[in-house]
């Protein structure tokens, strides 16, 4: 009798409380939020910085907070987001979807890893995308200030492509978002319906677009693994070229560059760890694929190995910089 006069009591009680609505969740935290960003963005500045042609990354960082230049490319921006939107809706793109496409992007976030880069939103180009004669292999694009980037894949045309060749285009395509070009093709691309507008674009921006093509040209060698299949990829014949697209340095040019960055401290260390990481993964499956008493005997690889060996005669970063930008004449 008690335990029902205690909780009729208790009911009593709460029919003349208003109730209380529990916030669901907690406010946000802008601080943090801001924080957050500012970390990211640093830890993009240092990865880019590891390969990056220098004279590329300054310009690009002037371009991102010259008020002028940000005044006109909002207005390309507008546009651009409508235009995504029909993109997407005319069947000109697509998510990807199903298990065919789960091997080139499995093959992109390698190469995320490699660079250190963020992945951005897929995009692949439709047969009806393809037909029109709009989209090249691998097409980076987003606001000037690094927002809402799409990497726009042709996956049959990647997927004709060798495994290197490919890996090189999907770490361009990667290395021009981390470097901040998105805006960059993008302005191109929204221009391209007015010969006018398209023009001044284009000359406005040549200089931008003439340094850019660098930095994306060695992560692709980076991802590649070997200078010969880096360079093939240079070769436009027989791969869709639109006429949208920037207007980058002469193919010698970017050959040259590509020689000398082959002989930098960076690729010798990559490929280095590559090797070693190669040599361990080689290893853990002989061992696994030993009986169980023969595995207990197998040697033990040093845990002290060495990760990276760079020659002694390896170019600094800088040197091949400095090289490029005598070439260029840019002092």
């Amino acid at each position: 009798m008690r335990a029902v006069r205690l909780f009729g009591r208790t009911r009593d009680r709460s029919r003349g409380t208003p109730a209380r609505i529990a916030p669901v969740s907690s406010p946000l935290d802008l601080g943090r939020f801001v924080q957050r960003r500012q970390l990211r963005g640093y830890e993009q500045d240092l990865a880019r910085a590891t390969y990056a042609y220098g004279v590329d990354l300054r310009r690009f960082q002037w371009l991102s907070h010259s008020l002028a230049a940000q005044t006109a490319m909002r207005a390309l921006e507008l546009r651009w987001s409508e235009h995504a939107t029909s993109l997407m809706t005319a069947g000109d793109l697509q998510y990807p979807e199903g298990a065919e496409s789960l091997p080139i992007l499995q093959e992109l976030i390698q190469i995320a890893e490699l660079l250190q880069a963020g992945l951005p939103g897929i995009r692949f180009v439709t047969a009806k995308g393809r037909a029109s004669g709009v989209w090249p292999l691998v097409a980076p694009l987003a606001n000037s200030r690094g927002g809402d980037a799409w990497l726009v894949l042709d996956r049959d045309g990647l997927q004709a492509e060798s495994p290197a060749v490919r890996a090189f285009f999907l770490a361009q395509g990667l290395a021009h978002l981390q470097c901040g070009h998105g805006g960059l093709f993008m302005a191109h691309l929204m221009s391209a319906r007015d010969r006018v507008t398209h023009g001044l674009v284009r000359a406005t921006l040549r200089s931008w677009s003439q340094v850019a093509v660098f930095s994306a040209d060695r992560a692709g060698l980076l991802a590649a693994g070997e200078l010969e299949p880096a360079l093939q990829a240079l070769d436009p014949r027989g791969r869709p070229r639109p006429d949208w697209l920037p207007a980058f340095s002469p193919r010698s040019e970017r050959e040259r560059a590509l020689r000398e960055f082959e002989r930098s401290r960076v690729v010798a260390r990559i490929r280095s760890q590559q090797r070693h990481r190669r040599e361990q993964v080689s290893t853990e499956e002989i061992v696994a694929a030993l009986e169980p008493g023969e595995a207990a005997g197998a040697p033990a690889q040093p845990a002290d190995a060495p990760a990276a060996e760079v020659p002694a005669d390896a170019w600094p970063l800088a040197r091949c910089d400095q090289r490029l930008t005598s070439r260029l004449r840019l002092l």
